[in-house]
């Protein structure tokens, strides 16, 4: 496995591992607020629609919503995803983000690690350590002490860089108030404009691609599939502890079949699996029976969608089983859906024990459906 991507699930991991030993504060809330003045003596970990730490967290902090604010100070990691993302408190360790729009106007003692269709980084902003973004339209205009490298679309650095900068991009540009002390390092269908007054200390190695030429340089693209890796477990720990805390009751029912009966439902969930396509796609060669065949087609699409959250439950009611300890709650649907993550990386054997899960909970949640609209 790639050592960018491994630390980047491996961080992801320690991030929650903490949880068996010391505990931690977790909220789920369709808007959470952490008021100025207010301290959280641990780590912290929050999911919402609406997201706003202005308060201090002693601890790691991970934050998940459609928006995402940071403006207090977190005393050792920050791990966040989201739709918009604004962070200007201060981050005493590393700081890993990604999210549709990234405003970042902080200061770093650790590394930033950040994805986004549109990266900004606000002059003020001031990184310890080493930078690595990804992004579609990217604009630095911060400090980093360490190197700084760079994926993106549109990129503009007008910014200082003590270490050496790397960029793969379209159209790259330095504006006036650029410092590059190290070595500037860059791949373009073109030359990068260097507006007057921007200082390059180190030497400069262009080289030209095309449009649709990939760069020999994956290191970039290692980091942008980290943070998608990252998105997507926050996003799907998302959906779980949504599915866990607000439809409880129904989520039990499904979890408790599926668990039950597991091989009897992972041979009936194979059986859906196979059988609804082709009963869509027979229903097509009618045409009384293409509109059912629509319909047929989407309500499969959101039963898949659906299963691979609850496929991430079943995983967390079995270890809990397999342990005999605890019971099912948020930090166990944290740490399994990690897990479970990780389990992908396992060549066959970790395919295979994800695809029975996933069969698993088809059939349990198409059962618990079908009752239901009997009833």
């Amino acid at each position: 496995m790639n050592k960018k991507l491994f630390s980047g699930i491996l961080a992801a991991f320690l991030i929650v591992a903490p949880f068996l030993a010391n505990g931690a504060t977790g909220e789920s809330e369709d808007n959470y607020y952490l008021a100025p003045g207010l301290t959280i003596n641990d780590n912290l970990y929050v999911a919402g629609s609406d997201v706003n730490i202005s308060g201090t967290v002693t601890g790691d902090l991970f934050a998940a919503g459609g928006n995402v604010t940071v403006s207090g100070p977190v005393e050792e990691d920050l791990m966040a995803a989201g739709g918009s993302l604004n962070i200007s408190g201060k981050v005493s360790g590393d700081e890993r983000v990604a999210g549709g729009t990234v405003t970042i106007s902080n200061v770093i003692g650790g590394d930033l690690l950040v994805a986004g269709g549109q990266v900004i980084i606000l002059p003020g902003s001031t990184i310890g350590k080493d930078i690595e973004i990804s992004g579609g339209n990217i604009n630095y205009r911060g400090e980093s002490n360490g190197k700084l490298s760079i994926s993106g679309g549109d990129v503009y650095i007008n910014g200082k860089v003590n270490g050496d900068l790397s960029i793969t991009a379209q159209s790259i540009k330095i504006g006036p108030d650029a410092m590059i002390n190290g070595n500037f390092e860059y791949s373009s269908p073109r030359e990068a404009v260097l507006e007057q007054g921007a200082k390059v200390n180190g030497t400069v190695e262009f080289t030209k691609t095309t449009a649709f030429e990939k760069s020999s340089d994956t290191k970039p693209m290692m980091g942008f599939m980290t943070f998608a890796l990252i998105t997507k477990l926050s996003a799907i720990i998302f959906a779980a502890l949504i599915f866990f805390y607000f439809f409880r009751k129904q989520t039990e029912v499904i979890i408790k079949e599926g668990v039950s009966n597991f091989w009897k439902n992972a041979g009936k969930g194979f059986v859906i699996l196979i059988v609804v396509p082709a009963a869509v796609i027979l229903s097509f060669i009618t045409i009384i029976g293409a509109p059912l065949g629509v319909i047929g087609g989407i309500l499969y699409v959101a039963l898949l969608i659906v299963s691979s959250i609850i496929a991430n439950l079943i995983f967390a009611q079995l270890c809990i089983n397999v342990f005999k300890k605890g019971e099912l709650n948020w930090w166990i649907i944290i740490l399994s859906v990690i897990i479970f993550g990780m389990i992908s990386f396992i060549p066959f054997i970790g395919w295979l024990f994800k695809f029975i899960i996933l069969l698993v909970a088809l059939s349990s949640l198409s059962n618990y459906t079908l009752n239901k609209l009997k009833n």
